[in-house]
């Protein structure tokens, strides 16, 4: 009887361990997006963070199909879920940039679907922020509109803890881009901006983090940005990306972990019940 009193109680002290070290770190004085995103990612309260309610019908209409159960392109997106998890559990990293060399591409709807599909595994969280600040979307897949947003933390005028939208999908969160501003290229190589990726990136070990960026070819923000993050996924449409294109976005994204390709927008596919 007393050595299986002592197993228990080395049990329970080695169980009390790993919860703490689960525990979010301290603040550094940008907010917590919630008062619960620790290791229990099976119910998550969000207290502390602006809830929208996005239905259904919302996200049929506006393609977030990775959301809607029974949709038979979700499967699409919980292949390339688990087709990331996996490079991204080899590689030991936890950002993704999501861009195209061009725009209307479907970046944005690829990082919004993306981001839900991640979502829905219970092992870790998922933050997916607008990094488009020129001309913002991410918000209107989820339906709501943000009166302020990154750029108005980036100019020293909002906490980030008052700008994160939980869309009440469980695990998620946005950190939506605001209104668009046209000195984003500044904005984005503040010194805030780094204190921001360090913040964000290191606070919940279990934590995803996508970026949906601007495209790649047009303007330089991306560019910019890129190196803070650690890998990308170039999202190319069919009949608009040419194989140049392509060719210059692989080049300039060669610093990252590259994760792959989607080929968005294809006419063609295979019709198969798997």
């Amino acid at each position: 009887m007393e050595r299986i009193q002592q197993a228990l109680s080395k049990a329970e002290e080695q169980r009390r361990k790993i919860v703490d070290g689960a525990k979010p770190v301290a603040s550094s004085g940008h907010g917590d997006v919630s008062n619960a995103e620790d290791s229990n990612h099976s119910s998550i309260t969000y207290s502390k963070t602006r809830t929208v309610t996005v239905s259904p019908n919302t996200m049929l209409d506006n393609r977030l199909v990775a959301g809607i159960k029974g949709h038979p392109q979700a499967d699409t997106f919980r292949v390339l879920r688990t087709k990331i998890m996996y490079k991204m559990n080899q590689a030991g990293i936890n950002t993704i940039a999501v861009t195209s060399p061009n725009k209307g591409s479907g970046k944005s709807m690829v990082a919004a679907n993306l981001a839900v599909s991640l979502s829905l595994e219970v092992n870790h969280t998922v933050l997916l922020v607008d990094m488009d600040l020129r001309r913002p979307s991410i918000h209107k897949y989820f339906g709501f509109q943000p009166e302020y947003g990154l750029a108005d933390h980036l100019s020293g005028d909002m906490e980030i803890s008052s700008l994160l939208v939980h869309p009440g999908i469980e695990r998620l969160v946005l950190l939506p881009s605001g209104n668009p501003i046209q000195h984003s290229s500044e904005l984005i190589s503040t010194p805030m901006m780094a204190d921001l990726m360090e913040d964000i990136t290191t606070r919940y070990a279990s934590r995803i983090i996508i970026f949906d960026m601007p495209p790649l070819l047009h303007i330089d923000d991306a560019l910019i940005f890129m190196p803070k993050v650690q890998s990308s996924l170039l999202v190319v449409e069919e009949g608009v990306s040419t194989p140049a294109e392509v060719k210059e976005s692989l080049r300039l994204l060669e610093h990252t972990t590259m994760l792959g390709t989607v080929y968005n927008k294809a006419r063609q596919h295979k019709q198969s019940p798997y």
